[in-house]
């Protein structure tokens, strides 16, 4: 039998690490028009001047009631329902799994679900072969709870005279074992005992490997065992001092160029700051790490380049909890960290030589290298990057091939640390019609 689209997508949620189901949530939004952060076990969605709190609650075996936060307000149920919206807040909506797939699937324009699911789960589900062999997205609850095992449902379907036949093949195995525990086909089934015992090998002993030690918040010597943890932390170092922030974002085909973006971001303070974005060629893909428009915030209202406004920008004011946080730019790299450094295999080691002239005297740098993942889809996937002690991520640089042969490059590096300033941009004073910098109030400045 078929398993059924809706019935797989719940068992690609059910599969997904913590970190994982967070970031796919925080993209759902993000593709409905929201403004998205994931913070601690919450993505926090804001749209003008509404703000949603999204979780995602998963099973649990230990305990009768799920876990959910507390502050959300929008949860995913992907146990039962109704225990989960016994344990949420009275205020908070609660989507079961299928509800959830109903707002993958036809709550973004046609085919845009869809590719949100291949880009986090590397499977598009319009793709999907045929797949009778597991227990669907409502079996395992409908079987209260146990997952029946291929090899079980064969066996049980067998005549019972074979099944005894296989009794007693495994119990002769079994009772002539021969000398260290190696099994010997007994003789009684046709076979040839041992008549002379077989001294066990010497193993020498192993050389015993060194425990993994700390280098930097979720990276020990051993390579990256919590890329969200590192995250969090470049987002607090980077909350605390200002820099600049040059992004970069390159196309090929073939080892041609076809297009690139670059991005220079100067920050001041967490809510002050400017960005100039240029690009040259032609880009295919979106979205893009690299921002759309240009931007600046002065600390309470953040200003966007947009020639088709009237004045030619956007403004908004920034409100009380936005300001409170650590600020829209820390928040990006940590969440493109949590991307990217989320790799099958990573490695870490000592930066002996120093190059970056912003590096402290003594701060330990560490670079890790990665290979391998399942976000975006790609292939010959590969990741680098520099980390203070501190958990700072002074750079990073990853590279890989999509399905259909588009070659990607994805780079980011900090400099000016600590000694970076924000002037206000020209765009900003042609667009009021002044020299003297009017400040444009939006008409409604609850955003």
């Amino acid at each position: 039998m078929r398993q059924s689209r809706r019935s797989r997508f719940g068992d690609l949620i059910r599969a997904a690490g913590p970190s994982d189901r967070r970031r796919f949530l925080a993209d759902l939004w993000t593709a409905r028009g929201w403004e998205t952060t994931v913070e601690g076990s919450v993505v926090v969605a804001r749209r003008g001047d509404r703000t949603e709190r999204l979780a995602v609650v998963s099973r649990s075996r230990l305990r009768p009631s799920p876990t959910v936060p507390a502050e959300a307000t929008v949860v995913v149920a992907l146990g039962d329902p109704e225990r989960t919206r016994r344990a949420a807040p009275d205020d908070a909506r609660v989507l079961s799994v299928d509800e959830f797939y109903d707002l993958v699937r036809y709550g973004l324009p046609a085919g845009r679900g869809d590719d949100l699911v291949a880009d986090h789960f590397g499977v598009r589900l319009d793709d999907l072969p045929a797949d009778d062999r597991g227990v669907g997205a409502r079996g395992a609850d409908e079987a209260g709870g146990a997952v029946v095992s291929p090899l079980s449902r064969r066996l049980s379907s067998l005549p019972v005279a074979p099944l005894v036949f296989v009794a007693l093949l495994l119990a002769a195995v079994v009772v002539t074992a021969g000398p260290g525990g190696v099994p010997v086909l007994g003789e009684a089934l046709g076979g040839h005992g041992s008549s002379t015992p077989t001294p066990a090998a010497t193993t020498p002993e192993p050389t015993p490997t060194p425990e993994p030690r700390a280098v930097a918040p979720g990276v020990t010597t051993a390579g990256v065992e919590n890329a969200t943890r590192l995250a969090a932390a470049h987002r607090r170092a980077a909350a605390n001092r200002s820099y600049r922030w040059t992004l970069g974002y390159r196309e090929s085909i073939a080892g041609d160029e076809t297009g690139r973006e670059v991005e220079v971001v100067r920050v001041e303070a967490p809510h002050v700051y400017v960005s100039e974005v240029r690009r040259t060629g032609r880009l295919r893909a979106f979205p893009r790490p690299t921002a759309s428009e240009d931007s600046y915030a002065d600390g309470t209202t953040r200003y966007a380049r947009r020639p088709a406004e009237p004045d030619g920008v956007a403004a908004r004011v920034l409100d009380p909890d936005v300001r409170d946080g650590p600020g829209r730019q820390a928040s990006r790299a940590a969440r493109y960290l949590d991307w990217y450094l989320s790799t099958d295999e990573t490695s870490v080691t000592r930066v002996e030589s120093v190059t970056n002239e912003t590096a402290e005297s003594g701060t330990a740098l560490y670079r890790v290298r990665g290979l391998g993942t399942d976000f975006p889809r790609s292939r010959d996937y590969r990741v680098e990057a520099v980390v203070e002690e501190s958990g700072f991520v002074r750079s990073m640089r990853v590279a890989y091939e999509t399905r259909d042969g588009l070659g990607v490059e994805v780079w980011f590096a900090y400099d000016a640390v600590g000694g970076t300033t924000v002037t206000r941009p020209a765009w900003l004073d042609r667009a009021d019609g002044s020299t003297g910098g009017r400040t444009v109030v939006p008409t409604n400045a609850s955003g």
